[in-house]
C-alpha cells in the first residue's frame, strides 16, 4: 500500500528516517523524499493502516506534524513523466513552466538528492 507523508522537510529527512519511522507497523518495501512530501510504500494493509492511524499528526520535528494517509490515484487522463538530468539550479516552478506550455500541469516535483528505492 503506497502512503503519502505531507508536511516532510525534505531537506533534512531521509528515507532510512522514514522506513525506521513506520517499520514498526509493517514491511517497508520503499519511501520517497520529496520537498515538502513523502511517499512510503508498506507490503501489507493492514500495517499500513496502523501506521496511519499512528503516525497521522507525529512530529517527526519539532513543531511540524505529519500528514500521513493513504495516497490517492492521479486523476484519470494524466501521464507521469520522467525527466532525468536536470540541473541541480533548476527548480520545480521552473520546469512546471517549460511543460505548461504544452498544457495543463497537475504536478510537478524535481526531486534532489534523498530520493532511493530499496
Amino acid at each position: 500500500m503506497k502512503i503519502f507523508v505531507g508536511n516532510v522537510d525534505g531537506a533534512d529527512t531521509t528515507p532510512e528516517e522514514l522506513a525506521a519511522l513506520f517499520a514498526p507497523y509493517g514491511t517497508v518495501m520503499s519511501c520517497a523524499v520529496m520537498k515538502q512530501f513523502a511517499f512510503v510504500h508498506m507490503r501489507e494493509n493492514a500495517g499500513a493502516l496502523r501506521a496511519i492511524e499512528a503516525l497521522h499528526g507525529h512530529e517527526l520535528r519539532p513543531g511540524r506534524a505529519l500528514v500521513v494517509e493513504m495516497s490517492r490515484p492521479r486523476p484519470l487522463n494524466t501521464w507521469k513523466i520522467f525527466v532525468g538530468n536536470v540541473s541541480a539550479a533548476c527548480t520545480s516552478q521552473e520546469l512546471r513552466s517549460l511543460f505548461e506550455r504544452r498544457g495543463r500541469v497537475i504536478e510537478c516535483d524535481v526531486v534532489k538528492g534523498n530520493w532511493r528505492w530499496w
